[in-house]
């Protein structure tokens, strides 16, 4: 199949989404695919060039919310491309996915979108806000109601189907569990990760206030906005890494926390599970669908410093860490697998 993937963003660039499009196209690829992503080419981005077998077209794009929301400027991609057996697009409210829709349905080409998101995102700008939910009433609601539609976790497929998808297809989130591999590092003190962009709906001051006088570390993986501001409340800040880099933090580390507003379903919670460390998450978006309350980790509700304290107290008996990790562990490696995954993704391709 010759299949074209829309990203509003791509590697370089770390993220969720960019991390679900480039393994599942890879591995698309080593199937005998043909893969292009078209995405944002944002500053010192080549415009074009092939990662692990993909083909990346980077149209120029203005990012209005810097590493948020890019507003790309389309030209033809009929002549850098040509013809196509599939269309699918990543997220209903980014441009790139609206105009890979059009592109689709003028071309008649069988289109699937996935949706990463499991709620509207709200911004502290209520100008920012109130275009973003204008846009989920229109743009949004077009794409869920006319392409076949697939969510990351079952959060995501109730949340599309509430905005207007007939029906909802899960394609789970995934990780690669032979890289990581769980093999840990012994290390001085007990180290708590967190990984993710530094934006304030991620949480990461409410885990830097719950660990205040307790005898932890904290490690702070990412980068973003909210970053300047964060580091006043403490933690150790390493700036953002690749999946080797990541693995390397985590080997390092005893439980990871992931305090979010808002998922689809986490890859750090993934990754950190396929590590053997068990986990600390807000009960938002699919997490549940990974972590069992009380079983491989704990599940708090988002914002709650005090029930986030007391999860992680918890988890300083090295005992009941330990057993919680390897049930994580477990979890992980039989139900969110990269490569089953992509099988699963390549069958529904196949069957449009």
């Amino acid at each position: 199949m010759r299949i074209l993937v829309f990203s509003s963003y791509f590697l370089p660039h770390k993220g969720g989404v960019e991390n679900y499009v480039y393994q599942t196209a890879r591995r698309l690829v080593k199937h005998g695919h043909k893969v292009w992503v078209v995405t944002s080419k944002l500053k010192g981005m080549k415009a074009r060039e092939k990662i692990d077998g993909i083909d990346v077209v980077r149209v120029p794009a203005f990012d209005v919310l810097p590493d948020r929301l890019p507003l790309p400027f389309i030209t033809s991609i009929t002549k850098k491309i040509g013809v196509v057996d599939i269309v699918i697009t990543n997220t209903r409210f980014y441009p790139l996915s609206l105009f890979g829709g059009l592109y689709a349905r003028k071309h008649g080409i069988p289109w699937l979108h996935v949706e990463h998101g499991s709620k509207q995102v709200a911004y502290a700008n209520l100008v920012v806000n109130a275009t973003a939910k204008l846009v989920d009433a229109t743009a949004g609601r077009w794409i869920l109601r006319n392409a076949v539609v697939a969510g990351v976790s079952k959060a995501s497929c109730s949340f599309a189907e509430r905005l207007g998808a007939k029906s909802c297809l899960v394609l789970y989130n995934g990780v690669d569990t032979k890289f990581f591999d769980g093999r840990l590092k012994k290390h001085k003190g007990f180290r708590i990760a967190f990984v993710g962009r530094l934006i304030k709906e991620k949480g990461v001051q409410d885990l830097l206030k719950a660990v205040k006088d307790l005898d932890v570390e904290v490690v702070v993986v990412g980068k973003g906005p909210f970053e300047q501001e964060l580091k006043k409340l403490g933690g150790k800040f390493v700036g953002e890494k690749d999946s080797a880099g990541v693995r390397d933090v985590l080997s390092a580390c005893d439980i990871l926390v992931n305090p979010s507003y808002g998922e689809g379903l986490p890859t750090s919670v993934l990754e950190a599970g396929a590590m053997g460390l068990p986990v600390v998450a807000t009960d938002v978006g699919g997490t549940s669908e990974i972590i069992e309350d009380g079983r491989n980790g704990f599940l708090v509700h988002p914002g709650n410093v005090s029930e986030l304290r007391k999860s992680i107290k918890k988890l300083l008996n090295a005992d009941l860490c330990k057993k919680m990790g390897k049930n994580l562990q477990k979890t992980v490696k039989q139900k969110f697998d990269w490569d089953e995954i992509t099988e699963k993704i390549e069958q529904t391709l196949e069957s449009l």
